[in-house]
């Protein structure tokens, strides 16, 4: 491999500091080994997470990432994810470990994330309004963000409680007293009945 020189890179940088590119992959202050990556413990930083659920929250959060850590060190992340990896920006560990705590599985935190996407696109999250249920709002132009885990507990509970988790959305976005589901009308003349939740 040849070796290069990047002052014209480093020139950039300079000029153009990122915030960004100064999220640390880890917190970990102790011996990271060689200076290869492959000698970083990929379990610093997870707290609680079941080492079984690492890979998982990996890979979902990479869909719905906590903080996008901008577009080079993301194809680095994803190379590494896809293949069942653990070495992801800690922001996205800690997230992991506070939804943990709150009772979230990952399926649970992609599912969810998937509804508030699509909830997203069609207009019905307000920061205003929903704020509250959020750490950090969408950002832009990378919608980045960040889950209030304890706010979301009782969509949790609904779940638990056999109910739809899009119908146990529209419960948190939109309050208790949402339109009945649907009504049940008998042929014989029987009285309608109202089916809701």
């Amino acid at each position: 491999m040849s070796k290069r020189s990047c002052k014209s890179m480093d020139l950039c940088a300079q000029t153009h500091r990122d915030p960004v590119r100064n999220i640390p992959m880890s917190t970990h202050h102790g011996n990271t080994g060689t200076g290869n990556p492959h000698d970083v413990d990929p379990a610093d930083g997870w707290g609680e997470v079941p080492e079984a659920d690492r890979p998982l929250w990996s890979r979902y959060m990479l869909d719905h990432c906590p903080a996008f850590p901008g577009a080079t060190i993301m194809n680095f992340i994803a190379g590494s994810v896809v293949k069942g990896g653990t070495r992801v920006p800690q922001s996205w560990k800690d997230t992991a470990a506070e939804l943990h705590n709150a009772g979230f599985s990952p399926i649970q935190y992609f599912l969810l994330a998937e509804l508030l996407s699509g909830a997203r696109k069609q207009g019905e999250l307000q920061e205003a309004v929903h704020g509250h249920l959020f750490k950090q709002w969408f950002g832009y132009p990378y919608p980045d963000f960040r889950l209030n885990a304890d706010a979301w507990r009782p969509w949790l509970q609904r779940l638990q409680n056999a109910q739809s988790p899009s119908r146990a959305l529209s419960h948190i976005l939109h309050g208790w007293n949402l339109p009945p589901l649907g009504t049940v009308r008998f042929r014989n003349g029987g009285q309608t009945r109202v089916v809701s939740d």
